[in-house]
């Protein structure tokens, strides 16, 4: 279930490829729009099983995920296509609520700064009106291939 952009790169998108993550496709994620390695944006679309005791709220654990998605899916954007790339793990993961998600949420995650071993980026969660609801940093290893 990937709705993507008319300015993104099929060849990132491709990369990506959120039907392929099953947490992606249990949480509702989806590619909004990938255009340029190291940049990503993706939609939670709201739903019932995303809500909290208010159930027109979602919950702040599906926020988290989102941004964490975000974030290592801008990561596979930039290092997916190296020869050597193994994958990606979550090393820290910082997140600031400041608004509730009454609606779909939209990450866009970028990278700040990366070696061939860490990456840094920093990822910002709006509703459709663009109220900013979350905003987080993770931090990421980069995973190589042994030779």
């Amino acid at each position: 279930m990937t709705s993507t952009s008319t300015d993104s790169d099929p060849n990132l998108v491709a990369r990506i490829d959120a039907a392929g993550v099953p947490y992606w496709v249990s949480l509702g994620i989806v590619v909004e729009e990938a255009s340029e390695p190291g940049r990503l944006k993706l939609r939670l679309p709201m739903q019932d099983a995303l809500g909290t005791r208010r159930r027109e709220v979602m919950h702040g654990g599906a926020i988290a995920s989102l941004i964490d998605a975000a974030a290592g899916g801008a990561i596979i954007g930039q290092f997916g296509g190296d020869e050597d790339y193994a994958g990606q793990a979550t090393l820290d993961l910082n997140v600031t609520f400041l608004n509730a998600a009454t609606g779909d949420a939209i990450a866009e995650a970028r990278i700040l700064r990366h070696s061939r071993a860490l990456a840094f980026t920093q990822v910002d969660v709006r509703t459709e009106d663009g109220t900013l609801v979350a905003t987080g940093r993770a931090t990421f290893s980069i995973i190589r291939k042994r030779s």
